[in-house]
Parts: structure tokens; sequence; C-alpha cells
């Protein structure tokens, strides 16, 4: 077994999107490999840790994931189901280039998110069917993308042994041995959470940055809820701390349920210590009205802090209208000083639809899309840092990170999101958190019922299928 790769990779790409767009790719067996151009306007430095078995297929320099594809499907398309308009993203370059660089074309088939699962079930039932869709948060997550996903490991022209798959998030998705969702190592499609500072407010006031507390090893959040108080201190006009309450519970591990990787079973998770502990936090740092942050102060330089996911990175992102040199970015804090918290993390994962009428091509489909190589990295972040800390927060393992998952349970129940259960919690005061929590138990439990009869349905359902 050849030792872990590690790779950092300057991804300097030529401006596209003029007169033609050109993907630039790398060598996924080469140990150094840098591309550049003189017209490149940033790099963007990739970590990328893959495990290459030595004397492997995938040990071969001229080895490519496309090498076998039959003639039968090629020339044909994959409809991508999203409600996202890619010709106008970072995604715009691998939907240009795919039919030239591997030969399949690409079609993104648009539905809105609210409703996704729902929609493209609805679409199914129509015979209308896309080929590919993604799983994502609240209505488009799991388990409601299990209602729609074929077990990936029953696509042929998907290899699972391909070391570019991320195989610690493919061991969260292996239900009763099917692989029903997969992302890429180094994907510049997955979600975490981070603290987004200030720059500029900051340092004109003399203050310590979230980023020389962590640097000190005294990055926690009662340090967090200083830095608020020291923008609060600028008069009336600037807020503290925006800090969606589910991202602060992701830290610390816990939220109102749990899924079990291993056993493939949902359950509540409402007596978790952490879950009061958190809540309790976040109520006294609410009524010390330290939480009235906003990303729009953030963007108008009246608020000095903001906890968000990885799209703030994102040269289209929430603040791309900002001086980049402005935008400062870390990791959330943990609750005491010298230790990590956990990374909140998206569910952001890929698969195949059940009955799509194209599924050997949609599997070649994901191994492109997923895949860094085929992007314009240089151009796809908000600044150089952004995009090398972007790669530094999502190379975390499965373990290390936290998905939760009440949201899309919550929506059983006939909910937009779980803000109902988080809200009744949020909104009472230190003392009230636990008759609150308590007072959930039934509906989560109706909720986790409901969540594990998909999944039941699911396994017996392709037990029969594949039988």
């Amino acid at each position: 077994m050849k030792s872990i790769l590690k790779r950092a990779m300057c991804v300097g790409f030529a401006l596209c999107l003029a007169a033609s767009l050109i993907a630039c790719g790398g060598n996924d067996n080469t140990e150094s490999d840098t591309a550049s151009s003189t017209e490149s306007s940033k790099t963007v430095s990739v970590i990328d840790t893959i495990d290459i078995p030595s004397g492997s297929i995938y040990d071969d320099p001229n080895w490519s994931p496309y090498s076998s594809m039959p003639d039968s499907i090629k020339g044909s398309t994959v409809r991508y189901a999203t409600w996202i308009d890619h010709t106008q993203t970072e995604g715009a370059v691998p939907l240009a280039n795919i039919e030239n660089d591997i030969g399949i074309k690409a079609e993104l088939y648009l539905v809105p998110q609210v409703g996704y699962v729902n929609t493209i079930m609805t679409k199914m039932a129509s015979g209308d069917i896309p080929d590919v869709f993604k799983s994502n948060e609240v209505t488009q997550s799991f388990p409601l993308t299990l209602q729609i996903a074929a077990p990936i490991n029953k696509v042929s022209s998907v290899d699972l042994n391909d070391p570019r798959w991320d195989k610690t998030l493919l061991d969260t998705a292996t239900i009763d041995g099917n692989v029903y969702l997969v992302n890429a190592l180094g994907s510049p499609w997955t979600g975490s959470n981070l603290l987004y500072f200030n720059k500029s407010v900051f340092e004109e006031n003399g203050f310590k940055t979230p980023a020389d507390y962590y640097e000190e090893g005294n990055w926690t959040w009662d340090t967090l809820l200083k830095c608020a108080k020291d923008i609060k201190s600028l008069g009336s006009d600037y807020t503290g701390v925006s800090l969606p309450e589910k991202i602060f519970t992701d830290s610390l591990g816990t939220s109102f349920v749990k899924y079990d990787y291993g056993t493939d079973v949902f359950s509540s998770n409402i007596n978790d210590p952490k879950l009061l502990q958190g809540y309790q936090w976040y109520a006294d740092a609410r009524e010390q009205g330290l939480l009235d942050g906003s990303t729009a102060d953030f963007v108008k330089n009246k608020c000095g802090l903001v906890v968000i996911g990885v799209y703030g990175l994102k040269s289209t992102g929430y603040f791309m209208d900002m001086d980049p040199q402005n935008v400062g970015f870390t990791y959330l804090p943990s609750m005491e000083a010298g230790k990590s918290g956990r990374v909140s993390s998206i569910y952001r994962m890929y698969g195949i639809i059940d009955g799509a009428p194209n599924a050997d091509a949609a599997g070649y489909f994901l191994r492109y899309w997923l895949d860094y190589n085929n992007y314009d990295l240089g151009n796809a972040f908000l600044s150089t840092e952004a995009g090398d800390f972007y790669y530094q927060i999502i190379n975390t393992t499965a373990n290390e990170k936290y998905f939760q998952f009440d949201d899309p349970l919550s929506t059983l129940l006939g909910n937009n999101d779980a803000w109902p259960w988080r809200n009744s919690v949020a909104s009472k005061s230190s003392a009230g958190v636990k008759s609150a929590i308590d007072s959930l138990s039934n509906r989560i439990d109706t909720a986790v019922d409901l969540a594990n009869t998909i999944v039941q349905d699911k396994i017996v359902a392709d037990r029969e299928k594949y039988k």
C-alpha cells in the first residue's frame, strides 16, 4: 500500500467564460502536480489526501476513470436535478467541458429547492425521471432523499474503490450493504460552517481578532462573546454576532435527533447533557444582547462576527460585494480552551435516481462533477486565502464533522424545518431550557419513527429488487 499521498496543489487557471470556457485538469496519480497560467487571477492550494494502493490500477499514471466507458453511452445526456443554475456558478466550467473531456453531455434539470424530493417523486411517478440528485439540507436532505435513491454500488460505471471518493463519507451512506450517496475528496461541492470576522472593524479599533484567539489556543465560545462585546462597545449602530443555534450545537456534537451510521437507526437525543448545556449557554448569550448580528450588517461593516457556511468563501457568495481583504475567517470555537469543537457540516452528498434512464452515464458524470481538477478554482473563491481555508476545513474526515438531521425529520411533521423545535427552546431563559426540551419529546419521537420507516422501507424494497 502506497503511503497516504498528501499533495498541496497550486491550481492556477486562466480566466474562463470569455469567448469560450476552458477547463484545466490535473493527473490524479501525480505526487506533485502544479498547473499554472500567466493569466491566472489567483492560485488555491488544494490539500488532497488520497490513499493509492501500490501496484493497483490507480497507481498507473495513465489510468483514467473514464477509459472503460462503453461506446453505447458516449454522446448520451445526463440530467442533473438541481435548483441552482450552474451556468452562473463555478459549475459552468465542467458543464461546458464534460462532453469534450469524457464524451457525455450534461443538462440541468431545474426544480424548486423547497419540496425538492417531493417534486422529483412526482416527476418520477409521471415517468419523467432525471438521472442525478443532490442531498443537501431540509427538504433536500437524507433520509428524505433515500426515497429517490438507487444503490450506487449497483451501477456498473461507479468504481467505489476509486481513491478519489471520500471513503469516510461512503461509510456514512452505506445502508444494509448498499451505498446510496457519494462525494469526493477535495470536492468543490461540500458544506461546512465556520466563523467570519470583519477585519477592518477589529483592526481599526485595536481589538483582538478571532484568528488571534485561535492562534494562542484560547478560541472558545466565551472569547467569541468577548469579541461580540468589543464590537457592540463601538455604539448602537453596531451588532454582535450572527449565530444560528443549530450550528452552535453542531459544534458541540449534539442536536435534537441523532443517526447511528452503523445500525441505520434514528433516535431522540433530547436527553444529551450537551444539548442542555448548549441551549443554556445560548440563552445566556441572547439575554446579554450579543446575538443580534446579521449578514447584512456584516456586509455594511456594522457587525463583527457571522457564523455561516463555506458559501461565504466563494466569489459568488454572501460577501461578494465586500472588499475580500476585510473578510477574515477561522474555525468555530470550542467550549474549552485548547480543545477543538466538531466541524458543523452539511450532509451534502450526491446520488443516482432510482430508475434513472441513463444511470451508467450518471456514474461517470458524478465522478467528473465532483473532481476539483475539472474546475477553475482560481476564480471560484473570494480570495486565495478563502480558497485555501475552504480546503483546510473540508479536508476533515466524516467522524470529525457533525451532521444534524433535525430539519428533514421536522419536515416529516409538516414543518418547513426544525425552527419550531429550536425556537421553542432558544427563546427561553436559561432556567426554562430543560422543560422546553422535555416538552418536545413526543414530537421528536414521532419524527424519528417516520424517518426510520423511510429507511426500513428502502431496505426491504432493495432487498427484494436485487435479490
